[in-house]
């Protein structure tokens, strides 16, 4: 009896599998994932602020940093389809022109971090699955033409990560 409960537990691993590269396969939803990858770091990066604001206190950020990023997370959050062009830029303002050196390098550690957790649990057998982060229902949409702001998805971590650190800077600059 265990063996059979084995097997079946086996087999249907296998077909979940199955089907889970079968809807990652998708020419159109792989070149979607690709070209969205950005709005996706872009995400991310919010989430990593965050993280340093709370634990790397020598990378804090200034009052115009704060401002700033403020300005950028309120057009996020008045967007419906965050192109990632857009993204692109956003992310780019965010490195090149508001954080120092130093506190890239925090969010570089920060991310490095969060990746090899991910790649740790995935070894485990603890990941999500194909898509996690890819949000599958959002890509569905992008290729549609659809509303597409993953940043926004209070379901998902990067959502509840970026929403966290706009309520932080938002209460720390008092608006």
């Amino acid at each position: 009896m265990k063996r059979l409960i084995i097997a079946a537990a086996l087999a249907a691993a296998a077909l979940a599998a199955a089907f889970a590269q079968a809807a990652g396969s998708d020419p159109a939803t792989q070149k979607a994932r690709e070209e969205t990858a950005v709005v996706f770091d872009l995400g991310r990066a919010f989430g990593y602020l965050n993280a340093m604001e709370k634990y790397a206190k020598s990378a804090a950020l200034s009052r115009d940093q704060l401002t700033r990023l403020y300005e950028i997370m309120v057009e996020i959050r008045g967007t419906k389809r965050l192109e990632p062009s857009r993204a692109k830029v956003l992310l780019a303002t965010i490195e090149d022109k508001i954080l120092t050196s130093a506190q890239l390098m925090a969010v570089d550690k920060l991310a490095a971090g969060k990746e090899s957790e991910k790649a740790a649990n995935q070894a485990a057998g603890a990941g999500t699955g194909a898509g996690s982060s890819g949000g599958a229902g959002s890509l569905a949409s992008y290729v549609a033409g659809g509303d597409f702001n993953p940043v926004l998805d209070a379901t998902k971590t990067m959502g509840q990560d970026f929403n966290a650190f706009f309520e932080y800077v938002r209460r720390k600059l008092g608006k």
